[in-house]
């Protein structure tokens, strides 16, 4: 029988929009405790009415992934209202397709390793010590199939999802004996808003 979800408190990234806000809906809709992140509170907080008017319970916390002095506040301020977290997932993401040469080196390359793989792993470590602690906890890492198939014009989209692909199979090494899963999920191409904002038509 599957484990409940009843009361689980679940931390989710990215959660404003596409798979983090659509997963957020499914955890609440199974019992869960749902935080949600993202940059843009207007949307967490229709979000989280949304939630709660449909008889569940969220909670939005503004947090940029890509600062690492919002990254250690927020999952305080989680930890001190729940006393845990029972399962983070790595949501936030975005892309930058174009050819190489032509993507800006701030906005474009090192925005998208900041995000999609120095935030996926600061948000971990700040989280990780909690579940170390109860021996206990689910990570799960929106990874992408640009993770497992390069393409061109998604050169540095693809690096830091290849990039996650190895951070998560080596933390799941490092804590599968306490008590913790690490999973990673890669999914195609989707209804979201990555191919508005990554600058080309999606591929």
């Amino acid at each position: 029988m599957p484990e409940s979800l009843q009361d689980k408190v679940v931390l989710i990234t990215g959660a404003s929009s596409g798979f983090g806000a659509d997963a957020a809906r499914l955890f609440a809709k199974e019992g869960a405790i749902v935080v949600l992140t993202a940059r843009r509170m207007d949307r967490l907080t229709a979000l989280a009415e949304e939630i709660r008017l449909a008889g569940g319970q969220a909670f939005a916390v503004a947090l940029d992934v890509a600062g690492q002095s919002q990254i250690v506040e927020s999952v305080i301020s989680v930890l001190d209202k729940f006393g845990r977290i029972d399962i983070l997932l790595n949501n936030a993401g975005l892309g930058r397709l174009d050819w190489l040469e032509k993507l800006d080196p701030a906005v474009d390359i090192d925005m998208q390793i900041n995000v999609n793989l120095r935030g996926v792993l600061q948000v971990t470590r700040a989280v990780l010590p909690s579940m170390l602690a109860r021996r206990a906890g689910t990570i799960l890492n929106m990874s992408s199939m640009a993770g497992m198939i390069a393409a061109p014009m998604v050169t540095v989209y693809a690096a830091t999802k290849y990039g996650m692909r190895g951070f998560t199979d080596a933390l799941r090494c490092e804590v599968s004996p306490f008590g913790i899963h690490v999973c990673g999920i890669s999914p195609g191409p989707a209804t979201t808003e990555f191919g508005q904002q990554s600058g080309d038509n999606p591929l």
